[in-house]
């Protein structure tokens, strides 16, 4: 409660952003262009919190600890993430995720539970590293490559292999990765307001889901023929094809496809584009790739094995990944719809608003990370310890809001770099990267080509030439 409420006063709307905006569209250019730089424009004119309309939408902006602890923190009746990524559906299918009533969706997280805890990501760490391990050896022995591209080929495949398993994976090939960026390139501003428009971004989304899923329908198909087989296997498809309703049924096939096409999407792209920035901004800061390739040798030698406990170990690379996070977060926006007129954080919100918040704001907050702007993995060491007030760092969310995937994600793009920092040495071959505010995962823009030497195979040097 805030000092206004126990007084007993009514608490005020947050300010309008000024600007002269046209009353329906708002500033639709400029948030579909940079939405991080209208917001931390608009928030350094006005405050941490203000309103302005899109798209036929008021949207309230919040933005501070206590704000993110009462937007991730509010029942779904109350602010509802559902009501908000309807325009997913056409994504992530129907009856699943957004597209579910609220506790069904936490039904099918609480599925997902098992496959995701400490005991399955041993299993999922060893395809991790072999993906990598395969991966890194189709290369030239020197070249230039797109680090996002390649990081992309390389999430789709892991995710593949550890969520609908290796006939999965053989089945789609390489083609995966292109059905995966055109699945992605159907999320943009345009969906929220008509998900089903007649856009050439859209139809390419549609057919490409229709293609996965398609896929994932023969692979549990198979599986349900021949129970007896699939009994080995580790990955997330086992857990779902064992899991029961409430009412001890089985899932339905359509909701088993549509919660793996959900966890393929939601968790590949997020990595990839969280590992190709951990990757570019350790070649923006040699000292660091320096120390944190020390530290891989230091770990593992030149052909020890990743796992669990070693990537715990990891505690630089673990910094520099979380920093990635901070100065470049996946997700850019996150949003609620409020059903009822509330407050939030001091200001009074009206029932229909669009309730936003930025990681991506939110992580340059001065107040809350020294130096906002400045790429230091020590800000997590302690005394600073800057991640730990709550709902400062918010990349994957928080509080009971928290990506069931984070371990996960964090697990993968570690591995990734470990594998790659023992197998090859990088070099930049250029200025630094700006977002790509396109869609609502905000990869780095072109340039985005690294130079690459692959190291002998038995090598423990960790110098790099001049």
């Amino acid at each position: 409660m805030t000092a206004t409420e126990a007084a007993g006063a009514v608490p005020a709307y947050a300010p309008r952003l000024p600007g002269g905006h046209l009353p329906w569209l708002g500033p639709v250019r400029a948030f579909g262009r940079d939405p991080v730089g209208l917001l931390s424009a608009a928030r350094e004119r006005v405050g941490n919190a203000f309103r302005f309309p899109l798209l036929g939408q008021e949207v309230h902006f919040a933005c501070g600890p206590r704000a993110h602890a009462a937007f991730f923190g509010a029942d779904e009746t109350v602010l509802s993430a559902r009501e908000a990524y309807r325009f997913m559906t056409p994504v992530l299918g129907q009856g699943v995720a957004y597209d579910a009533e609220p506790t069904e969706m936490e039904q099918q997280i609480g599925h997902l539970l098992p496959a995701l805890g400490s005991r399955r990501l041993e299993a999922h760490a060893r395809v991790m590293e072999e993906e990598s391990e395969a991966h890194v050896a189709r290369w030239a022995d020197a070249g230039e490559i797109d680090l996002l591209a390649e990081l992309n080929r390389l999430t789709v495949s892991i995710a593949a292999r550890c969520l609908v398993g290796d006939g999965f994976h053989r089945r789609m090939g390489p083609q995966l990765a292109t059905l995966y960026r055109d699945l992605e390139s159907g999320i943009r501003l345009a969906g929220v307001l008509s998900p089903k428009a007649p856009l050439p971004a859209f139809r390419r989304r549609d057919r490409a889901r229709a293609a996965i899923a398609s896929a994932i329908a023969e692979v549990i198909a198979e599986r349900r023929a021949a129970p007896g087989r699939a009994t080995g296997h580790q990955d997330v498809l086992a857990t779902l094809l064992q899991a029961s309703d409430d009412r001890g049924k089985r899932l339905p096939d359509e909701t088993v496809t549509g919660i793996l096409l959900t966890m393929i999407f939601a968790g590949q792209h997020t990595s990839a584009v969280l590992a190709t920035w951990t990757g570019l901004l350790l070649l923006r800061h040699p000292r660091h790739l320096d120390a944190v390739t020390a530290e891989q040798f230091g770990v593992l030698g030149a052909q020890g094995h990743v796992t669990p406990q070693a990537l715990h170990r990891m505690d630089l690379l673990e910094r520099c990944v979380r920093e990635a996070e901070r100065l470049h977060p996946p997700l850019t926006v996150l949003m609620r719809k409020a059903l009822r007129d509330l407050t939030l954080d001091g200001h009074a919100v009206k029932a229909g608003s669009l309730v936003m918040v930025s990681p991506a704001v939110a992580h340059r907050m001065p107040d809350v990370f020294r130096e906002p702007d400045r790429f230091d993995p020590s800000r997590y060491l302690p005394p600073r310890c800057e991640h730990r007030p709550p709902y400062s760092l918010i990349g994957f969310g928080g509080g009971k809001r928290r990506c069931v995937g984070l371990a996960f994600a964090y697990q993968q793009v570690k591995t990734v770099w470990s594998v790659l920092l023992r197998r090859v040495e990088l070099t930049s071959t250029g200025g630094e990267p700006r977002p790509d505010y396109s869609t609502f995962v905000a990869a780095p823009a072109l340039p985005r080509s690294v130079r690459y030497r692959k190291l002998p195979p038995e090598t423990g040097n960790t110098t790099r030439d001049p």
